[in-house]
Parts: C-alpha cells; structure tokens; sequence
C-alpha cells in the first residue's frame, strides 16, 4: 500500500497545488500554501531535549492539547516542544496558546514525500505525538525509519473510520504499527483498537483530553466582559435570555432561525449568538438573517467599539471567543449534529452549567453523549419543532434549567485527569529514546 500512496501523494503534489492553492484562497485564506507544500520552512525548533513534536489538525485537538503541552513541561521542563497544526484557523488559536507555554507553533505539511522529508530533516524530533485520529502514512513511515517514536494520543476512532479500517485492515495495520503508543480517548475507542488488532502493551486507556481543557480554561472575566459589551446586565439573566447556536453548518441556521422566530413572541427580549463553525461563512449568514428580516451585529463590530448591540441577533465571527460566550448563554445547541458532519464537543456547554441540546448526528462525540446521557443532562432534537419545545422548557423553568445545568457539569468530574496520564505515557517514551 505505502508505494502506491506515495505515488499517488507524489502525483498530488506535483499536479493539485493549483486546487489546493484554489480551496485556500476561496475560503479568504493562504498563508498555509507555501508552508505545507515543503516550500517555506520554519524557524528552527526551540532549544532542549527531549525534542518533541505534537499534531493537531484544527482548533479542538489544538484547544485540547493545552493540558497536554503544560503536563509535558511540569514533567520535562528542558523538552524543546513544537505544535503544528492543519487548518489556518487551528493555527490562529495555536499562536494565542502555546508560545506563552514556551512551545514553537508552525504548520503540519501536506502528506508529500519531499514536503514531509523537508520537516524530519528540519526538526529532528526524538518523539512525534499525533492527537485523535490523524494518521498520514507517508509521515508515520518516514518518521519510523528515521528512528522518531511515534504516539497517538487522546485516541478517537468514529463510527465511519472504524467501518473503513476494518474494511481495508489489511492494508493499514503495518502503518498503525509503525506507531508505538496509543492513548485511547473513552472505552468505546480502546475496544475499537482492539479490535484492529493493536498490540496489547502499546494500547492504554486514559481518558479524553478535552474534559481537562474544559475545566482548566473556564475565565470568569472574559465572560463579565462579554457580558457588557452585549448589554446583558447580571441581575437580568432570566429576563433577558440568551440562546447560543453554536458550532453551526450551512442547513442547521435556517432550523435555528425558525426556532428562534417562534420564541421571540413569549421571549421578545431574548438575544441570539449565532456561531458557524467556520467563521469566515458570516457574509453567508448575514444574508441568510435579512432573508428572515432579522437585523444582527458581528461580534467582531462590538469588539472594536464600531457599534453597539441594539439588535437581536449577533454573529460571531471571531476565533478564540466561543467557549466563554457559553457562560453567558441560558440555553445552547451544539451544531455538526443537525447536518450530518460527526458533531462538535458537546462538553463545552456542559462545562459551563448548561444541558446541551444537538440532533441525533455525534458519530465523532459518542463517548460525550454518553457522558451526558448516562448523567440525564442532555437533550437530543430533530427538527425545528423539537428544537423549539426544547428551548421553551428550558427558558419556561429556570429552575429546572440549572438542576439540568448542574447534572452536565457534575457528569465531567469524575473524567478529569487525562493530560497528566498521557503526558507520562509520552515521558516514558522520550526518555527511552535518549537512552
């Protein structure tokens, strides 16, 4: 398999970069171009050793992989660390959280032999740790034979990658076994690599690394700030409600307006946050919002003191804020789960005292739905009228808004901890590498 990949990767490299090229600049961006095709490398890696390289692809693994990274530095205070991440927007949020932590951040390059080869040589790393379920067989088999021990850590395998990988096991066990360790994320992962055959001595269950991220990054102050600058006064809460429709894809907007249209009779005062999963889609949404005859701000206006939020509705359209906004939200759908794309870290909401509503589509969140639904705190919906009955029993009963609130938040307790059990699964693997 892996010289056929390789010369299908080669091909791609050398005839795709004008689409690749094409999908960066139709979505506004193309700083990554010249990066992940090899052509731009960058800086050299900090000073220290171990040296160690972790992945994420986007912004949860990279939101997740704070815990992490600061683990490793309690337990490796001299280890030179990289983070790398796939997505533009990932690398924004990489930039805020790891320089301070003294983590270089750069990008991930495409799976292309030379691009990859270019990198190995540049940094050298002793340990490579990849987050979820990024497995690139040019890099793992490359990074194999030049001695890198490789991890995969906080573990996921979903619904549709685990149909496929035992579909086609034959011919990917040989690269899942170049890697040396794996951290399955819930037990619904670790039996799925068991059952791909992983060796039992590499496989360890510890927990999911987004539940501490969770926990440590609460920030009260973010939220009172927040608070302001929509005008939502504390005293209010219950008076002036807020509904955050989060994480969204293009057809789960028209079902959360519509909901949102039916409630603004009994609850005229109540404020919409509206946050797509990819914020550059908010020109899409504001067209969408005058279709419904709705008037909106951008968050990104109210942050620079543009204007001033008079109106019903606002996008967010901003990279970093989503997480805090939860605190200020009384009731929150997670979207990818309306729209059949795997889910979003329903968690977050939990995190905060909320019970999260989503649609039945969590084929990459299982193990969060189970943690919810096994505490009773979580509410699944369908449609626009089961959205609506959702979200009129939250704002109707307070009180049993909170006890829900409070049942999500008590469910994630007892999961903490996982940053600190992968962190030594890695320690031990760099230190054997030096030896």
């Amino acid at each position: 398999m892996i010289p056929f990949y390789k010369t299908a990767s080669i091909l791609f490299g050398l005839l795709g970069w004008p689409y690749f090229y094409w999908h960066l600049k139709r979505r506004g961006r193309g700083e990554s171009f010249l990066p992940r095709l090899g052509l731009c490398l960058p800086p050299p890696p900090p000073p220290g050793s171990p040296r160690i390289w972790l992945h994420g692809v986007s912004v949860g693994e990279i939101l997740a992989a704070a815990p992490l990274v600061r683990e490793l530095k309690n337990l490796l205070p001299q280890a030179s660390l990289i983070v790398t991440t796939g997505t533009e927007t990932g690398q924004a949020v990489a930039r805020k959280s790891f320089p301070p932590l003294g983590a270089q951040v750069c990008y991930f390059p495409l799976d292309i032999p030379w691009a990859v080869s270019r990198y190995l040589r540049h940094f050298r790393p002793q340990v490579f740790v990849t987050l979820e379920s990024e497995l690139w067989p040019n890099f793992l088999s490359q990074a194999h034979k030049a001695g890198v021990r490789l991890a995969l850590v906080n573990g996921r395998v979903s619904d549709k990658t685990f149909r496929r990988y035992l579909k086609y096991r034959r011919y990917i066990i040989d690269i899942l076994e170049n890697i040396e360790l794996f951290a399955a994320g819930s037990p619904q992962d670790y039996e799925r690599y068991q059952a791909l055959g992983i060796t039992p001595g590499k496989l360890h269950l510890t927990g999911n690394l987004k539940i501490d991220r969770l926990l440590q990054s609460r920030e009260p102050v973010k939220v009172s700030e927040f608070r302001q600058l929509l005008q939502l006064p504390e005293e209010s809460a219950d008076r002036l409600p807020v509904f955050l429709a989060a994480s969204t894809h293009p057809g789960e907007e028209d079902v959360v307006l519509e909901t949102y249209q039916a409630l603004r009779s009994p609850y005229p005062a109540l404020l919409l946050l509206l946050a797509p999963r990819h914020p550059e889609r908010a020109p899409e949404l504001g067209r969408l919002l005058k279709q419904f005859h709705l008037q909106f701000h951008l968050f990104s206006s109210l942050k620079s003191g543009n204007e001033t939020r008079v109106h019903p509705v606002v996008i967010i359209d901003t990279i970093g804020d989503l997480f805090s906004l939860y605190g200020l939200a009384n009731a929150a759908f997670v979207g990818g789960s309306l729209a059949d794309h795997g889910g979003q870290n329903i968690l977050e909401p939990a995190a905060w005292g909320l019970a999260p509503i989503y649609g039945p589509h969590l084929q990459n969140f299982r193990w969060a739905q189970n943690i919810l639904e096994e505490a009773g705190a979580g509410i699944m919906i369908k449609n626009v009228p089961t959205l609506t009955a959702a979200l009129r029993r939250l704002l109707d009963r307070p009180e049993e808004r909170r006890a829900l609130g409070e049942r999500a938040r008590a469910a994630l307790t007892p999961h903490q901890g996982a940053a600190r059990r992968q962190a030594e699964l890695i320690v031990q693997l760099a230190v054997s590498s030096e030896q």
